[in-house]
Order: structure tokens, then sequence, then C-alpha cells
């Protein structure tokens, strides 16, 4: 797999390295967002040692430990090469070993899914924070620790209750892919295409890497989607397994939100617990990624609350495959995904190119078009002189104190006059010095369309405008 983007994460870790003194970053994010491929990348042409340690028992991991400071030990001529490796007594000694090395000379020692080390040997986070304490002012040492399980990286390494705390020197939180760098992914493919396999799957580079370009994306979403001993239909289902204890409830609280429910009691109520109960599970499924908690922007009412569903390939599956579970179990995948994309597909897309358009306004932000942005999301409220309900797909408030306006369009024609005059109309429910109209269209815009925009100062912006498609 090419490896694409995480320029703003290697900058870092590369500013962190040419200070030449102890550092210790933290590495973290759910698994198969590439956090391995980071380091990798990062340590290419440095001394380094990578240790992965295991879901096993303390010692076993001590002796894999122990293998890894061998082969730092052989790189800085401590062992010879073929010498059998000495098991250390204890995790404290194997420490010291480490930083004993590192007060010599700069090198990268990493340990990988720390949390499965320190489950295996509770006293692994006290022991390696006495160490950092007593040697840092005088070690080269560069120590990544970096880990898979979210919750125990965030509470057990970041937390303020974690003896590790203010220990190190930057935290890397390393997020899926937006739109764009899953183009570069994905490269050769059309426009529309990228933006639907996105929106089907997310942006997980391994998600992304199973897509086969001799395949249509309809045969795609057969064969290495809805295909039910392909990878990726189990996939939502094991990480759930994997990070939570009670799978069977979050399910049912996951396909609640897929079906476009939102508020938290009418959530509870669909999945059949107590209200009260269903705020703990939506933090759950916030800090793992898989929701979203949405207020209108400009809203000061903090009541006005929704949740949505933030990751792709758990919207489309919890969308689709619980609905067609028979026949998908019986090997139609083919037939379902034809109706799938007969169907859903336009529809199911219309949210995920708003995320793509929202994605796009924080690439341009600071060129002549974009202004900087500083805070962007959906708005929904009332309008009183139509008394009905408005919806404007984006709302970005700008450092001018300008307000930002957009619609976005995911149809098979060119977007017509009334969406710009849509927008325009629903802005004045916000009150704003400056106005910044925004439409974005699949299809383009016909001549009236451009006409008005002309007018009115609106930006009009295709998807072909966007550059996702290297063809």
């Amino acid at each position: 797999m090419p490896f694409v983007g995480r320029e703003r994460e290697l900058g870092t870790l590369e500013q962190l390295y040419k200070a030449g003194t102890f550092q210790m970053p933290v590495i973290y994010g759910r698994r198969r967002v590439g956090k391995t491929s980071l380091i990798n990348r990062f340590i290419e042409g440095k001394p380094a040692v990578v240790f992965t340690a295991q879901e096993s028992s303390a010692k076993e991991n001590l002796i894999a430990l122990s293998r890894a400071i061998a082969e730092l030990s052989q790189n800085d001529g401590i062992a010879a090469l073929d010498a059998p490796v000495p098991v250390f007594e204890s995790f404290d000694a194997a420490f010291e070993q480490i930083f004993r090395i590192g007060r010599k000379r700069r090198i990268v020692f990493v340990i990988d899914e720390y949390p499965y080390l320190a489950q295996s040997h509770r006293p692994v986070s006290s022991l390696l924070q006495a160490k950092i304490d007593r040697e840092k002012s005088d070690s080269k040492l560069y120590l990544i620790l970096c880990g898979s399980s979210m919750s125990f990286m965030e509470h057990q390494v970041l937390g303020y209750q974690s003896p590790l705390y203010g220990r190190r020197k930057a935290q890397i939180k390393v997020q899926p892919f937006d739109v764009f760098d899953s183009a570069k992914l994905l490269d050769g493919m059309l426009a529309e295409d990228v933006v639907a396999w996105y929106g089907v799957v997310g942006g997980i580079p391994l998600y992304l890497e199973q897509y086969e370009p001799s395949l249509s994306l309809e045969e795609n979403m057969a064969e290495n989607l809805l295909r039910v001993d392909s990878f990726l239909y189990g996939e939502p289902d094991s990480y759930l397994q994997q990070e939570l204890r009670d799978p069977a409830m979050y399910n049912a609280i996951t396909r609640a939100v897929a079906s476009g429910i939102g508020k938290s009691s009418e959530i509870a109520d669909a999945a059949g617990i107590e209200a009260a109960a269903a705020t703990g599970y939506l933090k759950s499924l916030m800090e793992l990624g898989v929701i979203c908690k949405e207020q209108p922007v400009v809203d000061a009412n903090r009541k006005k609350v929704r949740y949505r569903i933030a990751d792709n390939l758990f919207r489309f599956w919890y969308r689709f495959v619980p609905q067609y579970a028979t026949p998908l179990q019986a090997g139609r995948q083919r037939e379902i995904a034809r109706l799938v994309s007969e169907r859903h597909l336009s529809t199911y897309l219309g949210p995920m190119f708003e995320d793509v358009c929202r994605q796009w306004l924080l690439r341009e932000m600071g060129s002549t078009r974009v202004p900087l942005i500083l805070d962007v999301g959906r708005w929904w409220g009332n309008d009183p002189v139509r008394r009905e309900q408005a919806e404007i797909d984006i709302v970005a408030l700008c450092d001018e104190g300008e307000i930002l306006f957009a619609e976005c369009k995911w149809r098979e024609k060119p977007t017509d006059v009334d969406v710009l005059e849509t927008l325009e109309r629903r802005s004045l429910l916000i009150p704003a010095g400056k106005r910044l109209l925004f439409v974005f269209s699949k299809s383009g815009f016909t001549e009236a369309c451009r006409s008005r925009a002309e007018e009115l100062g609106a930006i009009l912006v295709s998807l072909d405008e966007m550059e996702l498609s290297s063809r």
C-alpha cells in the first residue's frame, strides 16, 4: 500500500526527533487506521527497534521485550549477533537496559500495542514513569508508546490519573483519512466513485484498499462488503466486540442512529433501554468514533442535540445489512448490491457529500474564496415566516465575523437556481454581518443558477472542481 498523507503527524515526530533529547510521543487511534504505517515511515533511515506487545501473559511479553532489547543492543555493538537472547528478570530491568542504551546515542524504541503490555503487568506504567523521571535529563532515547485501545490510551496513558501523565512530549491521535487523502489511495478512480466508495467504507486505509479496480462500484459492494465472508462484512461487529463489553446493546443503539433517529430519548426507546442508560452507551460510541453529537451552529440552545453515525462503514452496514440479512446469508449479495445501487445509493450519499464539501472548505480556508473558519457544522431551526422547520447543510463562523452558508446537492442533474434562492432565504434566519453563499453540486449548474450566483456574489463548486480524480 502506498504511503499517503500524514504530513502534519510526520512533521511533529520529526521536530521532536531533531531536538536530540529524551522524547516520548504517544500515538493512538482505532485499529487499522494506519498508526504502524506512520511509525514505519517515520523510522525509515533511523536507528530504531519496534516491540509489539501481545494480548498474552506478562512472562511472554517480557520474553518478547527482551528480544527487542537484544536487537537494540546488537545495533549498539553491546552483544554479538549470534549470541543467545537473555531474558530479563523483570520489566524494571528491561527498561533499565533501554535507558542505558539511550544515554549513549539517539535511538528510537517503539512499544506498539502498549495497552496489552500494561494489562499483562499492571505496574508497567509506574515502572516506566520512574525510569523517565530519573533518566530524562541525560537521555537521548526517543520512546514511542502506541496503542489501538482508545479508552485505555486516553484514560490510562494520557489521563490525569495515569502515572505517565505529563511525561509525554506530544500526543498524536491518528484519524481516518479525509476524502482527499482517500482519493490518493484510490488513484485513477473517477471523482464520483471516490466519493461513493469513501461514503460506503470511510477513511480507514485498509478499508479503502479493499476496492478492486477491475470491478465496478456495485460489484465491489457485492464482493468486498456485502458478501458475508468478506473482510469488511465482519468489521463493525468485530470492532465493537473488541472495544466494548456489551456489544449487543451497542448494536441496537447504532442501528437506531443509523436509521435516522437522532434524539437520545428516541434512541433509547428504539433500543429498548432507559433514557438515562442510553447516555453512557452513546458516550462510549462517541469515544470510539462510531457516532458523533451535533448541535446547530450559532444556536445557544444546548438542548438542541442530535446524534448521527460518524463512521461511514458503520453507517452503510447498519443501514442495509440488518434489513437484507436473510438474502445476504443466502449468498444473494449481487442482487442486494444492485438494489442498493439503483434504489438507495444516491439518497444515502447525500449526507456523505455534505461531509466532503465541509472537508473541501477546511482545505481551502485561507484562500481567496474561503476565509479562516473558526467553527463549522449544520444548522436546523424554525422558519417563522413559513411556519416550518428549516435546515442548512453547512454553516461556518469565520474569523472576521462573516458567516458562510452552503448547500450540497448529490443529484444526477445540474443544480438549478431554486437551490441557491432557498439557501439565500434560509441564511436570513441567522443574524450575520456578512453572508457568504456556497452551493456544491455533483452534476454542475444550470445557466440560470450561474447567472443568479453572479448577481449575489455566491460561489458555485462542482464535484469536478474539487480535484478528487487523477484521471
